[in-house]
């Protein structure tokens, strides 16, 4: 398991993978359809679109930074603390997508997950932990993927956090998930 360091860390993610999308850029053409002239309308079409871009960027692309005493996601000017010192609960989120199927060995029809890559708690029916739900006392809460947010470095921060507090509230898997997560 990693030991978390003293300092401060920061991670510029992707919460919406698509955020470039033709149906999204589509944007950039509203400008242009609404007036149309010269050079000048062309250049402040051009501005308008720079602008729209730009927030759709801002906005797809937060900044989670996070050290041993707090967890903080800004999104453009929205900024969540979780204080990691006054923990109340934290939750795992799991996935949610099932399939029906025929067990092989048994014959029976069993919910199995579906995840992008086959994984070995398919028949077991456990599944996979996508994302963490934290609230600290100070009533700030934060919802964090695992996927692109680099869950191997806030993680080991999470968790020694929740070893020095033996009284928060925690959800299933959430010790076991971490420790996965942060080996």
């Amino acid at each position: 398991m990693n030991e978390p360091g003293d300092g401060r860390e920061v991670v510029r993610y992707v919460s919406n993978p698509a955020w470039w999308t033709p149906v999204l850029l589509v944007l950039l053409l509203l400008p242009s359809q609404i007036r149309s002239g010269g050079i000048a309308s062309f250049l402040l079409d051009l501005a308008i679109g720079a602008v729209l871009l730009t927030v759709l960027y801002v906005f797809t692309h937060p900044t989670l930074t996070f050290s041993a005493n707090e967890i903080a996601q800004r999104r453009g000017l929205f900024r969540v603390t979780v204080d990691l010192n006054h923990l109340q609960s934290v939750r795992a989120n799991t996935v949610n997508r099932r399939t029906k199927v025929l067990d092989p060995n048994t014959g029976d029809r069993r919910s199995v997950i579906r995840w992008k890559v086959k994984s070995p708690d398919d028949w077991g029916g456990r599944p996979p932990v996508q994302g963490f739900y934290l609230r600290d006392a100070n009533d700030g809460h934060l919802a964090l993927g695992v996927v692109r947010t680099g869950v191997d470095r806030w993680g080991a921060f999470l968790l020694h956090a929740i070893k020095e507090q033996p009284e928060v509230e925690l959800g299933p898997r959430v010790i076991d998930a971490l420790e996965a997560f942060t080996r």
